[in-house]
């Protein structure tokens, strides 16, 4: 799977659909051949796809999920079925997706991996096709889909140089993945952000379902491993279980139960998904002696949340391994997770956008202890060691780190 990386990379990000139209033009329009799901958001959207499509499995139906990015490899991208894409499955597809570009095709990596996406759903007789999308909404490789549902999890700044300076203008930009009159649209968005979707939906002529007034939840229990609640909408459903620690998850599942009640699913399905739903690197427990807790919150409003979910975790002190990319807002990030932690152990990732750990241990240490190590494997190494068996390690700040933050701390 690297040749596409080290092929196409040097393309970077490149907002617009005419070039994955062309792409799935050449490829028979995949797209066409199923029932597309749209999900997007500033945070949330993985889990809400995942969910969405294990509970669609359940009904018995075959479902593909398209992920981004991935956490460990890039086969965490294609899941039919909850099963991921092996490397002699991709190996076609890549080559594929590498002649077009060779014969005169321009494509970024994202958008040839989406047209993957596509075209190995189709192939395998998806019925539906759940499309989590890289950034924003308009613009977004996925959106050449014509949409049975579009899922809006929430907006707040992130990529302001693609999305806008505003969540107004990001909201907006989201929005934009509601185009079709015959779709469903699911929300839980609020304020001025609420206001760009239902303008949208109106403009569009799509059914809109709002979280809160349209359909709700009440968390019953919040666990390390899972979370209870009760959910009503359409239908009513006690104790329904999500196999994802956090409370926010119970919001993340009420959309997908939202969602799953617009595609005619029942509570058997809606139920037994939620509680075999597989999505890694959401305040996943690695390792247990010390506790290492992984989550990919990588914006303010990520950090937020899982601030608010550290209750979970008993310890006698918290080692946090950071690290963050120049175009976050890291500090605001510092600001509410520093203040948490009896150290913070800043390392750099393998990037070109990443920021100087000297840049973000001078900010933490506004807020609690800070060092730096620059190697990610060392520092979770270093953090495991200051934890000691009572402790607790938590690694956030970034989704490009935690791949191999995960593989160090699962070392005995």
């Amino acid at each position: 799977m690297k040749r596409i990386e080290e092929k196409l990379a040097k393309f970077g990000i490149m907002p617009g659909l005419e070039r994955t139209q062309r792409i799935c033009e050449a490829l028979g329009r995949p797209q066409d051949c199923m029932e597309v799901v749209l999900v997007t958001g500033t945070n949330g959207k993985g889990s809400v796809a995942a969910a969405l499509s294990a509970m669609l499995t359940e009904a018995g139906h075959r479902t593909g999920a398209y992920f981004s990015p991935h956490i460990m490899k890039y086969n965490e991208r294609f899941k039919i079925d909850n099963k991921e894409i092996t490397d002699e499955e991709f190996l076609p597809y890549e080559d594929m997706l590498l002649k077009l570009h060779d014969e005169g095709y321009e494509m970024t990596v994202f958008e040839a991996l989406t047209a993957i996406a596509f075209r190995y759903f189709a192939d395998r007789g998806c019925r539906y096709a759940i499309m989590e999308i890289g950034m924003g909404g308009r613009f977004d490789a996925t959106n050449i889909a014509s949409e049975r549902a579009a899922i809006i999890t929430n907006a707040a700044l992130e990529h302001t140089e693609y999305l806008g300076n505003t969540v107004r203008e990001i909201a907006r930009d989201k929005s934009y993945i509601i185009k079709n009159p015959k779709g469903t649209v699911v929300t839980g968005c609020t304020g001025e952000a609420l206001e760009e979707v239902k303008a949208r939906a109106g403009e569009v002529g799509a059914g809109l379902r709002v979280l809160g007034p349209d359909f709700g939840f009440t968390i019953k229990e919040a666990r390390i491993d899972s979370t209870v609640f009760d959910y009503r909408g359409a239908g009513i459903y006690n104790s329904l279980r999500i196999a994802l620690a956090g409370r926010h998850q119970a919001s993340n599942a009420s959309l997908a139960v939202a969602a799953a009640e617009s595609l005619g699913l029942g509570e058997n399905a809606i139920r037994s998904g939620l509680e075999k739903i597989k999505h890694p690197g959401r305040l996943q427990i690695v390792c247990k002696a010390p506790l290492v807790v992984v989550d990919g919150a990588h914006n303010a409003d990520g950090v937020k949340t899982l601030v608010e979910s550290l209750d979970l975790y008993p310890r006698d002190k918290l080692i946090c391994v950071f690290s963050a990319l120049k175009d976050k807002d890291w500090r605001s990030m510092l600001m509410m997770i520093g203040p948490k932690c009896d150290e913070m152990i800043i390392n750099r990732i393998q990037s070109e956008r990443a920021e100087s750990p000297e840049e973000i241990a001078k900010e933490a240490a506004i807020h609690t202890k800070a060092t730096v190590v620059m190697d990610i494997a060392a520092s979770v190494r270093l953090a495991k060691r200051k934890a000691g068996r009572k402790g607790m390690v938590l690694i956030c700040g970034s989704l490009y780190m935690i791949g191999e933050a995960i593989a160090e701390a699962r070392r005995p």
